[in-house]
This record gives C-alpha cells, sequence and structure tokens, in this order.
C-alpha cells in the first residue's frame, strides 16, 4: 500500500511539475512574441532544415566522444595506475650501488609510468584549464596554416578540437571510475592467479563501466550542447542554421524555438535512457568506500 501511494505521489508531482513548467514557458512566449502570434507556417516550412543542421551536429558529437572515449580511457588509465615513488628508487639505488649493481629494471619501469602519468596530467589541465571556444579556434588556425587546401577544413578541426576537449573530460571520469574500485580486490585477484590485464577486465572493468556510465552521458550531452560553438569557424551546424533563418526571416523567436525544440529532442531522451539503464544495472554499495574509524583504547 505504501508503494502504491508513493508512486501515486511521485505522478503527481510529475505532472504538476510538467504543468508549471509548460506554463511557464507559454508565459514566457507570451511575452517574446506578443501580440504578433506565433508563426506555425514557418515552423512547418523551415524544420526540415533544422533537422539537417541538427544531423550535422550529432555527427560531429558523436564522432568526436567516441574517439575522444580512447583517449580519455588511456588518459584516466595513466593517471589512475600507481607509480613507484622517486624515493623508493633512491632507496633501493642505495642499497645496489655498494654491490656494483644497478637497478635497470626497476629505474625503467619507474621511469615510464612516472613519465605517463605527468604527461596524462598535463593534458588533463590544458584541457580543462583553457575554454572549449580558444581550443577550436586554435585547431582550426593550426589546420589553416598547415593543411589551407584541405577538403572540409573546417570541420575536421571542429571535431578534432572537440576530440581533445572531451578526451580530456573522460579521462578524469575514467580515473575516478577506476580509482574507486577498492585496491583490495585487485590484490585478491591477482591472488587467485589473475594477471594485470585479466584483473583490469574481469575485475575492475565490470565495476568501473557501471559508475562512469552516467558522468560519460552527462559528457556527451555537454559536449552536443558544446558543439554550437563551431558556429565561430562556419560549420553549418544546428546554431549556425538557426541563427541565419531566424535573421533573414526576422522570425527570431520562432527560429530558436525550432533551436530549442530540437536540442531538446536530442537530450532529454538521452539522458532518460541512461537513468532507466543506472538503476537496472546498478549494484547496491559500489562505489562507496567502507572507513573504518580506529577504536580508541579502553
Amino acid at each position: 500500500m505504501r508503494r502504491t501511494e508513493t508512486a501515486r505521489w511521485k505522478i503527481l508531482d510529475a505532472i504538476l511539475a510538467i504543468g508549471v513548467s509548460a506554463g511557464a514557458i507559454v508565459l514566457l512566449a507570451y511575452l517574446l512574441v506578443g501580440q504578433r502570434g506565433f508563426d506555425i507556417d514557418y515552423v512547418s516550412r523551415s524544420y526540415p532544415l533544422f533537422l539537417e543542421a541538427a544531423k550535422l551536429s550529432l555527427y560531429a558529437t558523436t564522432l568526436a566522444y567516441t574517439l575522444g572515449m580512447g583517449i580519455g580511457f588511456v588518459i584516466g588509465w595513466a593517471r589512475a595506475a600507481r607509480s613507484v615513488p622517486v624515493a623508493k628508487v633512491v632507496r633501493v639505488y642505495r642499497i645496489w650501488e655498494p654491490e656494483g649493481r644497478f637497478p635497470v629494471g626497476l629505474v625503467a619501469f619507474a621511469g615510464i609510468k612516472y613519465i605517463a602519468r605527468r604527461i596524462a596530467d598535463g593534458f588533463v589541465e590544458v584541457i580543462r584549464g583553457t575554454p572549449l571556444f580558444v581550443q577550436i579556434v586554435f585547431a582550426w588556425s593550426v589546420l589553416l596554416v598547415y593543411y589551407p587546401r584541405m577538403d572540409n577544413l573546417a570541420l575536421i578541426a571542429g571535431i578534432a578540437a572537440l576530440t581533445i576537449n572531451t578526451g580530456g573530460y573522460q579521462g578524469e571520469i575514467f580515473r575516478a571510475g577506476l580509482g574507486t574500485v577498492h585496491s583490495g580486490q585487485v590484490e585478491a585477484g591477482r591472488a587467485l592467479g589473475l594477471s594485470r590485464w585479466q584483473a583490469m577486465r574481469h575485475v575492475i572493468l565490470p565495476q568501473a563501466v557501471r559508475l562512469v556510465i552516467p558522468p560519460l552521458t552527462n559528457e556527451y550531452i555537454g559536449l552536443l550542447k558544446a558543439s554550437s560553438l563551431l558556429v565561430v569557424i562556419g560549420i553549418e551546424e544546428l546554431t549556425r542554421v538557426g541563427r541565419e533563418q531566424a535573421f533573414l526571416s526576422a522570425r527570431v523567436f520562432e527560429g530558436f524555438a525550432l533551436v530549442t525544440g530540437i536540442y531538446l529532442l536530442m537530450t532529454v531522451p538521452i539522458s532518460k535512457v541512461v537513468e532507466h539503464l543506472e538503476r537496472r544495472f546498478r549494484i547496491p554499495g559500489l562505489g562507496i568506500q567502507q572507513v573504518r574509524e580506529a577504536k580508541a583504547p579502553v
């Protein structure tokens, strides 16, 4: 009975929320349009052009996101890996040096992991510390200088900038997901005879993937909205087409209402599907680290 009543209240709350939101939108539309009215004919004539531009936005976003996922996983793995401390290398060297031996293997292993981690840290800091607008213009300028006759130069530059940008942010997401898996589980897998790759495949990744799905989806939605910045290098994506059509036809409200509606049609269903998948595959307690407090001596 309680579950049924709770479900009913949730449905009522959702209906009220939709009603309030719709009323606010209608009021805003009335204030903006005024007595002129909303031109339905313009919307019915123009929406195919807007949908074609939306396809280009989806194409650029999806391709950049997919490529960036590979970059992000490598960056996240490098940042989550434990590197051998420099003090330990020096300490081992001091122990072996009197015997005339040099820990070549340890120094090489520590050096490679240390360099890879620092490069990954620097990459993430550069991407997160600079605006996407600047990254797009920079990528476009580089290609324009070195490859001025390249076909689809602006589109390639935009996809490259989006790829590098989302790779940095996804790297931080993967780092957090990989770091959330308790080290004791990895050690237990190694104790059972699993190699490092097998422990990554059978122990770490199945848990980390469940944890990173929501933030990765938010990253895709954010990247899709950020793709509107490609307008600065002349790509005919949704925002650019909406701006041009709105001012050429003097239907500013109708044009940007179409743009807003199409963005909502692309982003809201994605977020709802991922929310369902997150609830469906959620493991209770996953990602919550238990902190043991030391008991005071009695």
